[in-house]
C-alpha cells in the first residue's frame, strides 16, 4: 500500500491546480483500496500536525535509515533524524535569567515548530538525502 501525504501552500491559481491534479491522481487507488482521502486546511502559523510527524517519521526518514549506508555501517532512523536536525534545525542561542546564554536544541515536539516549519524542514531532510545519498521516496 502507497502512503500518501502532500502539503501544498496556496497563494494563487496555479497552487490550487496542483491540488485538484493531486486528489484526481490519488482518488482512484484510494477508492479501489476504500481508503478515505484526508483534506486539512491550516493556517501555516499554527502548531505542527501529528500527521506531519508520522510522515516525516514514515515517509522520509525510513527510507533513509533503510537505503543510506555510510562507511559499510547502517544506521537507526533514530540517528539520521538526529543528523537532519543538527543540519536543518540548528541550536538557538537564549539568555538566561542569571546572565548567561545557554545553547538550546530544537524540537519538533508540539508547541515547538509551526506547521510551515515542519513542511520546509521535512522537505530540507528529503532534499538532502536524495541529492546528497541518491534516496529514492515513494
Amino acid at each position: 500500500m502507497t502512503e500518501i501525504y502532500r502539503e501544498f501552500v496556496l497563494r494563487g491559481r496555479a497552487d490550487w491546480r496542483e491540488v485538484v491534479a493531486t486528489v484526481k491522481a490519488a482518488a482512484p487507488g484510494m477508492a479501489a483500496r476504500g481508503a478515505p482521502l484526508r483534506l486539512i486546511l491550516a493556517d501555516e502559523a499554527q502548531d505542527r500536525l501529528e500527521e506531519q510527524v508520522r510522515a516525516y517519521f514514515k515517509a522520509v526518514i525510513e527510507p533513509i535509515a533503510d537505503q543510506v549506508v555510510v562507511d559499510g555501517q547502517r544506521f537507526s532512523a533514530r540517528a539520521w533524524h538526529k543528523l537532519m536536525k543538527r543540519r536543518f534545525l540548528p541550536p538557538v542561542e537564549m539568555r538566561m535569567p542569571d546572565g548567561t546564554v545557554a545553547e538550546i536544541e530544537p524540537s519538533i515536539a508540539r508547541g515547538e515548530i509551526t506547521l510551515a516549519r515542519m513542511a520546509e524542514f521535512t522537505r530540507e531532510v528529503e532534499s538532502h538525502a536524495a541529492s546528497e545519498w541518491g534516496v529514492i521516496f515513494d
